[in-house]
């Protein structure tokens, strides 16, 4: 493939470089583009007549051309799962899974779009003002290839219910999934310019997008690192930003009344993806009393896994791998605190499950984003310690709590410093209505709920 989607019209890229994937399926290259800065001007321009286009739309026709789209998700969900699973390598069911919790915060985002209508405020029964929620503009929505779609979705729904055009950056490592989402909507009735895509590496393509100054806002998933570049360069312009960052996230066990659902908690949220996901736990925290039983009945449980490639993909971009592989191997002096697993590199690119036990505190295994299948287990002394403990990083997105007594955990939760927390669930767990996002160093504003529509607006006061 050879095109860009821009002027609702796939047209020739102006670059004649290109780079490939390999399908983790069929083991076929997938091409694309390696856009230059005619294709960033074509793209940036049209995005720009688009918003002109499209920002004064009203809310009505905005949730009908989404409601729309998710008819199209819905009607081709298989098909966007196959693709995804292509370059990511995921389990096509994993896939599957996604791409349904992807299409309900489209359906969620159609339905709600109420929230963006102008309130009125009044004094002494006369009006004396109202606020507005209006268009930022022209997004950047630059995506990784951990979750493609599902990230493309947390966002998208809600750019568009704000009146904005969008330039949609997927990752050099999977853009296929994407690109077929534009396929598919071409006829959806969006006007002209309202949807683009573009294909680059992040360096390049990326950058360039993130400096120039048509673009009025950036929508970044990925890691702490390019986030506060990210934040460098939007600070020349003030540009408006949405950050999802790394993480380095804690699950607690405070007691063992559940313990065989917590352990099923535990293996989910450190395995889910391959390990590969902003909000997984790899981080166990477990009262000290409870640590021998629970360890012995994980590492019992892993064990009766007998095939881990039955539930894992492998790790999506060679890179990774090597980045994971490395960590481990700065660590290796405490290979004695593997109670399962093995750093051992295999020839293909998977990593299956490793667990530390008793590493010091500051150890890099602890306090790393490894973005891998790999957990780190440290008791604590009571409930202050263990909060603490989770508290004790840079990030703050995600945490787990598993006690039987609710009120308990709903207090604890209080506590913690993260943007997302589960009270006896695991990390698969997800709703529309939720709002997402981190605390410290995992970003800032929130995608999907009803604050997810207010991130991509501006407000306005209008005093009469």
């Amino acid at each position: 493939m050879n095109k860009i989607y821009y002027n609702n019209r796939w047209l020739n890229s102006k670059s004649s470089n290109k780079f490939c994937n390999k399908s983790f399926l069929n083991k076929k290259k997938i091409y694309y583009p390696d856009c230059n800065n005619e294709d960033l001007d074509n793209v940036i321009s049209s995005a720009s007549r688009g918003f002109e286009n499209y920002n004064k739309s009203t809310l009505k026709i905005r949730s009908n051309l989404i409601k729309k789209i998710a008819k199209i998700i819905k009607d081709n969900l298989k098909l966007i799962a196959k693709y995804e699973a292509e370059e990511t390598g995921k389990k096509l069911s994993n896939a599957e899974n996604e791409i349904k919790n992807s299409l309900k915060i489209w359906e969620f985002a159609s339905k709600n779009l109420a929230v963006l209508k102008p309130s009125i405020k009044k004094k002494n029964k006369k009006i004396i003002g109202k606020i507005f929620n209006e268009p930022v503009g022209t997004v950047a929505l630059i995506i990784p290839w951990n979750y493609p779609f599902v990230v493309m979705s947390e966002r998208l729904p809600f750019i568009l219910a704000g009146g904005n055009s969008v330039i949609i950056k997927p990752s050099e490592y999977a853009s296929k999934s994407l690109s077929l989402f534009v396929r598919l909507i071409e006829k959806v009735g969006l006007p002209e310019g309202t949807i683009n895509i573009i294909f680059g590496k992040g360096p390049t393509i990326g950058s360039k997008l993130v400096n120039n100054k048509s673009v009025d806002m950036i929508s970044f998933t990925g890691s702490t690192a390019i986030g506060k570049k990210i934040m460098n360069a939007a600070s020349l312009s003030i540009k408006r930003l949405s950050l999802e960052l790394g993480g380095k996230n804690s699950i607690i066990i405070l007691d063992d009344k559940n313990i065989n659902k917590y352990i099923g908690i535990v293996i989910e949220s450190f395995c889910s993806n391959s390990g590969q996901a902003c909000v997984a736990t790899t981080k166990l925290l477990i009262k000290k009393s409870l640590l021998n039983k629970f360890t012995s009945l994980l590492i019992k449980r892993l064990k009766k896994i007998k095939n881990f490639k039955t539930i894992l993909g492998p790790i999506t971009t060679k890179n990774q791998f090597n980045n994971i592989h490395n960590i481990l191997k700065r660590n290796s002096k405490y290979d004695n605190n593997i109670i399962f697993g093995s750093r051992k590199r295999r020839k293909d690119q998977y990593i299956f499950p490793i667990v530390y036990n008793g590493l010091p505190e500051k150890n890099i295994i602890n306090n790393l984003e490894i973005f891998g299948p790999v957990l780190s287990i440290k008791s604590f002394k009571d409930e202050n310690d263990a909060i603490r403990l989770a508290n004790d990083t840079q990030y703050g997105l995600s945490t787990i709590i598993c006690c039987s007594n609710k009120k308990k955990a709903e207090n604890i939760s209080r506590m913690i410093k993260s943007g997302r927390i589960w009270i006896n669930n695991s990390i698969g767990k997800s709703y529309p209505i939720f709002p997402i996002g981190g605390f410290k160093q995992s970003g800032f504003n929130r995608e999907c709920g009803l604050e997810g529509f207010k991130t991509y607006t501006e407000i306005k006061s209008v005093l009469i």
